[in-house]
């Protein structure tokens, strides 16, 4: 091989290895520090969110004045989807409350989360003529003929704590024929779950979410938490888990035990109730990981939030008041019976951690409600329903 010849094949080999170097030298200081103001940026943005909704919610009349006075001596009949879950049972029994504080009687059916039940509750109020339904979670698809047989017979229902609310269309977000609704924004307590997780790990989140499929809300928790992790270029998703409700307290410590061992990455579990969150604490606890993944969830139930003044696990929840949006249902129902327009149906949601947890006491509804939520809310129906 001549001298030329040997020139060009060594000038091919340098060349060639210095694209390999290339291609393999580690990320240059400059990429490096771009994506670190990418994952500083989105966790500024979550925190910012997170502060936005971190205060006592202010009680904003949801709809005008109402003639409450007239309405004593009629019934409200409360179809619960299953009183085993905390913020279900709360809803039920701050509406016997606030009804009985009006004058208004009460029927309470529980439907044990079984779809027979679910319709045989409505029915049952319907057959024994109450003047108003609340359906406290119940399956929507599951009880639309009994809903739209109510409203034919001039009883309106009232859906609570299920289907993300809109304004100003017929069902408000639920059932289209539904008289009104009220519930959590579910867009907004999905970001802020999502929040806690990429802001927690300064963008740097793996995150696993539980999901409850059945349950109405959920395909638009899951579906913001989604949306807002994936705005997160440096965050990853693990695929989601879906669990029955009447499986959560069998089944979820062990998938979540599971879920950490095959997928090490995961720093963040996000089930979509706090109820999934205590057991999904046990499943933490049970694959020797905790201080490495944490738990964020949304309802404010006292048993997730005794959990989460704890701070070693579950360490954020984006808490609802329960007597609130009961109280909010009866003001819906009261507008039912009295051929008024619905009232605004978005329930105030408040993110809490550890610290703002420090001297609230956990051990029931009424005492966390008071010391998240306020007296502002009673205040304000008490004077809306003309009892102040």
């Amino acid at each position: 091989m001549s001298h030329r010849h040997l020139r060009a094949l060594a000038a091919l080999t340098s060349a060639a290895l210095l694209a390999l170097t290339a291609c393999s030298a580690p990320e240059s200081a400059e990429s490096s520090a771009s994506r670190d103001d990418a994952k500083s940026d989105i966790a500024l943005e979550m925190n910012e969110l997170i502060e936005q909704h971190s205060a006592t919610p202010a009680f904003e009349a949801p709809g005008p004045a109402v003639d409450a006075a007239s309405l004593a001596g009629k019934t409200i009949a409360i179809v619960a989807i299953d009183l085993r879950v905390p913020t279900i049972a709360d809803v039920a029994a701050n509406a016997q409350e606030a009804a009985k504080m009006l004058g208004i009687k009460t029927t309470v059916f529980d439907a044990k989360s079984q779809a027979t039940l679910m319709q045989q509750g409505m029915q049952q109020a319907i057959d024994n003529r109450a003047d108003a339904i609340i359906s406290d979670g119940l399956v929507m698809q599951v009880v639309a003929g009994q809903i739209k047989n109510a409203k034919n017979k001039g009883i309106p229902t009232i859906d609570v704590v299920n289907s993300p609310p809109v304004a100003d269309v017929p069902g408000q977000g639920s059932d289209p024929n539904i008289f009104g609704n009220v519930s959590p924004d579910a867009d907004l307590g999905g970001r802020l779950m999502a929040a806690a997780a990429i802001a927690t790990t300064d963008g740097d989140a793996h995150v696993q979410v539980m999901n409850t499929s059945e349950l109405t809300a959920a395909a638009a928790i899951v579906g913001s938490i989604e949306s807002a992790v994936e705005e997160c270029d440096t965050c990853e998703l693990a695929e989601t888990t879906d669990t029955a409700l009447n499986d959560w307290s069998t089944q979820i410590p062990g998938l979540v035990a599971t879920q950490i061992r095959s997928n090490p990455g995961v720093n963040f579990i996000l089930p979509i109730y706090d109820a999934m969150g205590i057991f999904a604490t046990t499943g933490v606890q049970q694959a020797a990981a905790t201080g490495k993944v944490r738990i964020v969830s949304q309802d404010g139930s006292p048993a997730a939030l005794a959990l989460v003044k704890q701070g070693d696990v579950f360490v954020a929840d984006v808490a609802k008041s329960s007597a609130w949006a009961a109280w909010a249902a009866v003001d819906q129902a009261m507008r039912g019976m009295l051929d008024m327009e619905p009232a605004n149906p978005v329930l105030p949601i408040r993110y809490v951690d550890a610290a703002a947890l420090k001297d609230v006491d956990t051990s029931t509804s009424a005492s966390v409600d008071a010391a998240l939520f306020g007296p502002g809310y009673r205040d304000g129906y008490k004077e809306l329903w003309g009892l102040s």
